[in-house]
Order: structure tokens, then sequence, then C-alpha cells
């Protein structure tokens, strides 16, 4: 018979000194890989990598060989068995070599880690490329059939780890390169992989060694065994072979062990021939190549990643429904966003799962709440590792999508939710299908997705009583106003009335605008660009940025307010403001203990109320401020601390004038704030001190001196501060505000450029 003659494989086993030996699941893939009757791969393009070679210098080789050998139209079958582990943040492989009290550099010595298996794998040319890793453990089990699998020593001192290695998800996500790779582990996080008595190889392996025979199959219409049907089968056998021989223990045992598979696969290539016997009698030429497809023309390709740079610490994910690809169901969507300047500091990826992974009602627009729960799955997992370098995530999700993304921010441990600052659901049926519209003919088979059944009941329940006081991200929720599908009732459910917009189209116009003069993108960019604090700053890049590391303070810092020092106190204040949340930073410093005791804080207390009063100008607000910001000098005059006496007393220089129009005041206040500063080291705030001092005292040259140098010293939201404070205290002393005023120009030109 014909060999697949572009076929290639790696596989690892290995042996380590606690007991656990995978050479022998490495050599049965390898056998069955090579047997010219089943999977038909050249003896010379598998390579096996077992017991002494396997150590860090003979995986990594092995990878180089397939490096070289392999071209864009190649198949690669990656297997490994061992452990898996994590050590400082760092998913690793545990080769051969590694042993029990290794010292720690040693140790990370002889590691592989995932970045090394990424970068190996993006210097392969194919995409056609499918990672099967049997790498997590079993605690042992006398009862119900049960053997351990893995019992693993950390390696680091010989101190066992009873819990072993359970976050093989983790592990997955570090080598998924997100250009297509196909990745199938053996079990979710915080599960074990088992191995039954009697059996030489685990569960996982001895069903993925039974589905590349064939044996899987019950109706023979392609000569070949494909991926994705492999994927397939090993979700569906090894939950249902665990759950029933837990359930046939005595007493039965709540075990489950699910194999992890990154939903997004897209080309359905060949693995292996069915039996031959079988085979003979099917009428279907047989290929050249291992990489024949099921693929998109390349034409309408999905795209894996939309943009991706290297120092954007923010992120917007598409959630597709399924109906389609994120490519298809998005349309110009994400490159409309792309070529905006305001988008800048903005990565954009899709979260799609194939075409080739069928909802249980096929690719419709509704589906069944069992894959709705494996995609959620998916998404927690991916929020954990995948996308964790980024600071806070935007989730645009269109119709199912919707559900999936409402159902994984409520099942995320509250510190990763805490990441996603915005949600846009279009075209959602947040409410399911109402009774009336299941009687359609069309409805019929959907009953689960009803808005009195389990499943929706129970979503819009957790939802009100985790975000029934209010969402800890903007909340944006659009209906299509002719849509067959979804109903305006569904799509706004019980969200409240000002989150809620309805606009022109069908609910899939909906997510295609033409232009950024659509309603729909409009939207969208308002809701990702929108902050009152940097809105006037020119460059959207440090902008996003900026907000982005506010987004991580506040949730790293918030939870401890109540015990924060001074200095934590001041990050958390600042992000607050930063994020636009100052009613929140307001109680927070009116209410901690520190306050009244620290002239530094009830200056940042002031600050807040002489911002406001900026914004939106209150006499209240005025005055409060200046009660504050008194009250801090005196403390400070008492105290000798010149640093605070310079701070406190120019801001009571700038209310004089804006708020009293009293010049005398503001005079001598800014004379006793430019003595202060002129004691103090030279910082970023005594030269903004000093240029606003000079500006009071209508000395304009030396102002700007102090300004430049202002400049070249402060970030962004320090810009923003220094040139609000000065603009409004220019305009108010020359009493004009015409944009071609030759020191309004000079002052944004340095501080909103």
């Amino acid at each position: 018979m014909s060999l697949l003659k572009n076929a290639y494989a790696l596989l690892i086993g290995i042996s380590y000194e606690d007991g656990l030996d995978t050479i022998g699941d490495a050599e049965d893939v390898a056998e069955l890989l090579r047997d010219p009757a089943l999977c038909g791969y050249p003896a010379e393009n598998v390579l096996l990598v077992t017991g002494d070679e396997a150590d860090r210098n003979g995986i990594l080789g092995a990878f180089d060989q397939l490096i070289e050998r392999t071209d864009a139209d190649a198949s690669v079958f990656l297997y490994y068995s061992g452990h898996g582990d994590v050590v400082d943040g760092v998913f690793h492989f545990v080769p051969h070599g590694i042993v029990a009290d290794m010292e720690y550099e040693d140790y990370t010595a002889a590691w592989v880690t995932a970045e090394d298996i990424r970068e190996k794998i993006n210097r392969l040319a194919t995409r056609r490329l499918i990672f099967f890793m049997d790498c997590c453990h079993a605690t042992g089990m006398a009862v119900g059939g049960f053997n351990p699998r893995f019992r693993k020593e950390s390696g680091l001192g010989g101190q066992v780890t009873p819990e072993g290695f359970d976050q093989l998800e983790g592990l997955a996500q570090k080598v998924d390169n997100e250009r297509g790779i196909s990745v199938v582990a053996s079990c979710k996080e915080e599960q074990e992989s088992y191995q039954l008595n009697g059996d030489r190889n685990s569960l996982f392996t001895k069903h993925l060694l039974l589905a590349l025979r064939g044996g899987h199959l019950k109706d023979f219409t392609d000569p070949y065994v494909r991926i994705l049907e492999v994927a397939g089968y090993l979700l569906r056998v090894i939950p249902e072979t665990i759950e029933q021989v837990a359930r046939d223990c005595d007493p039965p045992l709540d075990i489950r062990q699910e194999p992890y598979v990154n939903l997004e696969m897209y080309d359905n290539f060949i693995l292996s021939y069915i039996p031959e016997e079988i085979r003979a009698g099917l009428d279907t030429p047989a290929p050249s190549t291992s990489a024949e497809t099921e693929s998109l023309p390349k034409s309408k390709e999905p795209r894996m990643v939309f943009r991706e740079t290297g120092d954007a610490n923010n992120l917007i994910l598409f959630i597709h429904g399924f109906d389609g690809e994120s490519t298809e169901t998005f349309g110009k969507l994400p490159d409309l966003l792309m070529v905006d300047p305001e988008m800048d500091g903005w990565d954009m990826k899709p979260f799609g799962y194939s075409r080739f992974i069928q909802p249980e009602h096929g690719k419709h627009v509704w589906g069944g709440i069992k894959d709705i729960r494996r995609i959620t799955d998916y998404l927690k997992t991916s929020v954990k590792y995948r996308f964790e370098k980024y600071d806070r995530i935007a989730i645009i999700a269109h119709g199912l999508g919707g559900l999936i993304a409402q159902r994984g921010l409520l099942d995320m441990p509250e510190e990763r939710r805490k990441k996603v600052s915005h949600l846009i659901l279009l075209a959602c049926p947040n409410n399911g299908l109402s009774p009336e519209e299941l009687r359609a003919d069309w409805n019929k088979g959907y009953a689960e997705m009803s808005s009195d059944g389990d499943f929706i009941s129970k979503l819009r329940n957790d939802w009100d009583s985790a975000f029934g006081e209010g969402c800890p991200f903007d909340l944006k929720v659009a209906a299509a106003a002719d849509d067959p599908f979804v109903s305006v009732d569904s799509a706004f459910s019980r969200f409240p009335e000002e989150r809620c917009f309805t606009l022109d189209g069908n609910h899939f116009s909906i997510v295609k605008p033409e232009n950024q003069e659509d309603t729909t993108y409009r939207l969208v960019r308002h809701t990702l660009t929108h902050s009152e604090v940097f809105e006037q700053f020119g460059d959207p890049k440090a902008r996003n940025l900026a907000l982005g590391r506010y987004d991580a303070v506040a949730r790293e810092l918030l939870p401890e307010a109540g015990s924060l020092d001074k200095k934590g106190l001041r990050q958390l204040i600042f992000a607050l403001e930063g994020l636009g949340r100052r009613e929140e930073a307001l109680k927070l410093l009116e209410n901690h203990p520190l306050a009244s005791r620290s002239t530094d804080l009830i200056g940042i207390l002031a600050g807040r109320y002489k911002r406001a009063y900026l914004k939106r100008p209150n006499r209240q607000d005025g005055e409060t401020a200046q009660v504050y910001y008194g009250i801090a000098l005196d403390m400070a005059r008492d105290a000798g601390d010149t640093d605070q006496v310079y701070y406190h007393a120019i801001n009571l220089a700038f209310l004089s004038l804006v708020l009293d129009e009293d010049r005398e005041s503001m005079r001598t206040y800014a004379k006793q704030a430019q003595e202060a500063a002129e004691q103090c080291e030279e910082s970023l705030w005594t030269a903004a001190t000093l240029g606003e001092a000079h500006l009071y005292q209508d000395n304009l040259y030396a102002a700007k001196s102090f300004y430049e140098k202002a400049s070249g010293m402060a970030g962004i939201r320090e810009k923003i501060s220094i040139h609000l404070n000065a603009r409004a205290a220019y305009c108010a002393l020359k009493e004009t505000e015409r944009e071609d005023d030759a020191f309004l120009r000079f002052l944004k030109e340095k501080f909103l450029s």
C-alpha cells in the first residue's frame, strides 16, 4: 500500500527515579505509526527518543531534525509521555537526567521549557501539527481497577509533591503558538491521568492507539483517520470510561478525567488509515501525502491572530457564535479597529473554535449546552494561561459567544475575572428563547435554550447575584432591530436600560460594520476609548498602556486597601483616578485611618475635589479642596516639611485665583511655595511648582523654563495633571482661552504631545 510519505512523528518516553516509566507508551505509538497496514509513516520519518537519549539535548535535537526535514505540506505528529512541572512560573517538561536533590541552577539547565518547545514549533514550516501530551499523574488507587499513573517528586530538594503536577492545561497552552497547532492533553487542570489494572498503557494512550487503528469508528466512508475525529473521540470516551469505573467502585468514587483540547483546529489532516480489510472495500484513491486536509480555501483561511505586538498590555478578544468563524463573523471590525490610532496599545485576537468541531445541533445560530460548557472551560483556561500577560481584556461577543463569555466570567476566580475591563454583547440570546419562540417549527430542537430552562435561569440568577449592584467592567448590550433569531427582549434580558442599545441591521450584519461611521463600530470604539482622565492626551498608545497598568494596580491593591501603607494607598488612589473611578478613590481616602494623620494623603484627598471642580465647576468641591489643603499646609509648617509645604501652598495659590479671584492671596501662597521648593532637591514636582509659582508672579520666561524641565521628567498621568493645572491658571490670569496664544501652544506641545 502507499506510504504517507510526508508524514513525520516525534515520540518521547522517559524513565524516572520515582518509578514512572513511559518508554513503553512511546514505543507502542511509534510501532503503530510505522505499520504500513495502518498509519503508513515511513520508518525513517518516525523519531523515537527514549531512555538516556531523552534529555534536554536529545529532545531539542530531535525537534531540529524535524525542522530540517519537513516542509509546508508535511504533517507532524508529536507525543510526549512523562512528567510536567512549573517552577517560578515556568512551565516545563521534565526530561531524562533530572533527579531529586538537584541544585536549582542544574535543574533549570536540564529542563525543557514550554517556551523552548514553542520556539521549535514556530520554526516548523507546516501548520499541520498535533501534539499529544500524556504528562499528568495519578494518586495511587487500589480499588475500582485504578493504578497509579504518575507519582512525582519535585526534582528540587527531593520533596514529594502529593498533589503532583495539576496544571497540564497551562503547559498545553504555553506550548500553543496560536498559529493552528492542535494540542490534546490527557486531562484538565486539577484532574489526574489514570491507568486501569491490567493495561500496559495509560487510559489516554490506550484510546489514542485504538483511534489510530480506526477502532473508534462504526461507519466507514473515508479510508483515513483524521485529527479532529480522534480529538472528538478522546474527549468523549475517556470521561465516560472513568465515570463508569468510578461508579462501579464500592463506595463510588468522585473522580473525573477529561482531556484538554485547544479548540482552534482548522486543518483536518490525516493521521492514519482505517484497517486494511475495510479500506479495500472502499472506492477511494489513496493520497500521496498525509497532509491531505479538509481545510478552508486559502482565501478564507481563518486568522489565528488579528494583531499582536510585543509591548501591548491590553487585549480585545472576539468570541463568535456557532454560525461561523471569528474571521467570517466579525467581518471588517478587527481591521477597522487596527487602523484606528485610538486603538494603539491593544492586541486583537479571535477566540475561535473549529468548524470541524460541530455543535450538537449542527453549525447553526443555536447550539447545545454541552458545547457552551466545553468552550467556556477553554475560555477560562485561556484567560489564566494563554492571555496572562495582559493587564486588561475587552471581550466582544456575538450570538452564543455572549453566553460563553458570561458563563466564563461567572465561573472564573475573582482575581482573573478582574482582568476583564469591557464586555460588549452583540445580538446575544441572553435570556434564551421564550416559550412562544420554542413553539416555532425551526426552534423545536432547542429546548435547552428555553428562558425557563436550567441553563438560562442559572445564568441570569448567577449574573444578578454577582453583578446586580454594578459590573466591575464596562458593559454594553446591543440588539439588532431586524433579528429573526434573537429578540430584543432576550438580548436586553435584565440588564440596566442605560447599558442597552438597539442598532440597525440583522443578526449577522450587526457585527459587520462597513466603515468607521457605522453605529456598531462607533459603539465599540467609544466603549473602549472613553476615559475622562486621559481623553485629552494626544498619544493613544501611551494612554492605553497606562490604563492597562492602572487596571493591574487596582486589581492587586484594592482587596488589601485597609492594610496598605501610605505608599500603597497612594498607588491605589492614583490607579482608581486614572480608571475614572473617582467615587471609590474619594470614599477610600475619606475613610482610611492613615488619611487623617498624613499631610500627603490629605493633599491627595484635596486634589480629588480640586480635579472635580476643574472638570465640572462646583463651588462646594472647590471650597472642600481649599479646606483640606489649608489643614495640610498648617500641619506641614508645624512639622517643617518643606516638600509638603510647597505642594499645598501652590495648590492654595491656584484655588485663590480660580475660585476666589483673590490675586493677593494667590501671590502670597505662590511666594511660600517658591521658597519651600527652592530648599528641596530638584524633582519633577519642584520643577512644576516653580513653573507655576513664577507664572503667578508674572514671570513667563522663568515659568516656561521650569515647565520645560518638568515635561522631560513627567509620565503620562503627571503630564495631564500639570497641563490641566497650568492651562486653567494661565487662562484665569490672562482672561483668555485662545488656542493660538503662544503660552497655551507651548503647554500643549510640552504636555499633550
